[in-house]
């Protein structure tokens, strides 16, 4: 139970409004065309190694939260990660919060969205890791089955893939380029709640299947996915929400679901990383853990209201070149 709960954390974690939406996966891997899906199948496998390496290194010192796990890798520069670490954090939950809140055109609706979500990310830490854990293993599935029931009622209909009206020229070094970017930012994100769940995966063979099914369930996501939106036109790629494109002639109970979907997506993405933080937090002299995380959902929530393009353009990126720092220095560390 416990190597599913943490996968669950991880999928769940990992399955964010980037990913919901579709926007993430247009951008790095279908704008390539058919290159793209070996974008997908490299990053997946970054993905496997990476997951194992932060969690036998997590194993291997020890560590309690993110910031003991970067002083092992790298003492010299430890205080400067860890800062950088938790404005990331802070950042990606105020990403997830924005994208809740932009979900309603309305503005009393919008800001309902906005707190009601902190709320229930207080609600469930206020009670522990655990209870994170035991949602997520139940979220997790169901979220997982849902793009793959939207995917496949797509492709089923006999679609036409990636045609060259669809899609650009294949670029396969650019694809591999993006797939290594995806990999890393979703690995440095990861490895923030991994450092806090790793202690619940008892044996070295428990956190290597959670190596290969945590990233294995999200790379078989991902191909799915992509194979139907490279069946979708210029413009609908272009659209905030891609996978909406795929729901034309569903009826309306459908596209309801589809926007529950891209909440509960959301949701889970701000608790793991308020959960991270939060373990970050609580190490503080005198911080205990209801302090720690009223304080992590209150910084998020005043950082929510700069807006949800304008934090992911600015964040994402630069964590993409942070995770490969810490993919690097954990090879190193395995290996020496």
């Amino acid at each position: 139970m416990a190597l599913w709960a943490v996968a669950g954390l991880y999928v769940a974690g990992v399955v964010g409004a980037g990913f919901a939406s579709g926007q993430e996966l247009v951008v790095f891997f279908v704008r390539y065309g058919q290159a793209g899906l070996a974008g997908v199948i490299w990053s997946s496998l970054l993905l496997c190694a990476g997951t194992g390496l932060i969690l036998e290194a997590c194993a291997r010192h020890g560590v309690g939260s993110y910031n003991g796990l970067l002083r092992a890798v790298d003492p010299k520069w430890s205080a400067l990660w860890d800062s950088l670490y938790g404005i990331f954090l802070l950042v990606g939950t105020a990403v997830m919060f924005a994208g809740m809140a932009a979900a309603s055109e309305s503005i009393l609706c919008r800001e309902a969205l906005r707190f009601g979500s902190a709320a229930l990310v207080l609600f469930l830490l206020g009670r522990g890791a655990r209870a994170l854990l035991r949602v997520s293993a139940w979220i997790a599935p169901l979220l997982v089955l849902s793009l793959t029931a939207l995917t496949l009622g797509h492709l089923g209909k006999g679609v036409t893939l990636f045609t060259a009206r669809q899609v650009g020229a294949p670029a396969l070094g650019s694809a591999l380029e993006a797939g290594t970017l995806y990999a890393c930012y979703n690995l440095g994100f990861a490895m923030t709640f991994l450092a806090t769940s790793h202690h619940y995966l008892k044996t070295r063979k428990e956190r290597w299947l959670l190596a290969l099914l945590g990233p294995g369930i999200l790379g078989g996501s991902m191909l799915l996915l992509c194979l139907a939106l490279g069946t979708l036109e210029p413009a609908q790629l272009a659209q905030p929400y891609p996978l909406a494109g795929l729901l034309p002639g569903w009826r309306p109970w459908a596209r309801g679901l589809y926007t529950v979907f891209l909440w509960s997506a959301m949701l889970t993405t701000a608790a793991a990383n308020t959960l991270a933080l939060t373990s970050r937090f609580a190490q503080l002299p005198k911080m205990q853990w209801g302090t720690a995380v009223l304080t992590a959902v209150l910084l998020s929530l005043a950082l929510s209201h700069l807006g949800f393009s304008q934090l992911v353009s600015v964040a994402y990126p630069i964590l993409g070149l942070v995770g490969l720092w810490l993919l690097a220095h954990l090879l190193w560390d395995a290996l020496r």
